[in-house]
């Protein structure tokens, strides 16, 4: 049976090669977690993708990085999933 990917695990990767473009250092924590997340086919941290993409927006200054990390932010508050 083929595992569904879900929404975090479709952000992490998002924010894995958007982080690769800009240069961002791979050894940040939250870039480790996220990519042991990947390798080991589990769900992502909700904490380390807050973290990635509210790096990607400051770096960027996209306002839809920044709805993404907000939106992300407040499923880790809730208690939700991704």
């Amino acid at each position: 049976m083929t595992r569904i990917e879900t929404e975090a695990e479709a952000l992490r990767d998002r924010a894995l090669v958007f982080a690769a473009e800009l240069g961002i250092d791979e050894g940040a924590w939250y870039l480790r977690m996220l990519e042991e997340s990947r390798s080991e086919n589990e769900t992502p941290d909700l904490g380390a993708l807050v973290r990635a993409y509210w790096e990607l927006q400051r770096v960027t200054g996209r306002a839809d990085l920044r709805d993404d990390w907000r939106r992300l932010a407040d499923a880790l508050w809730q208690g939700d999933a991704a």
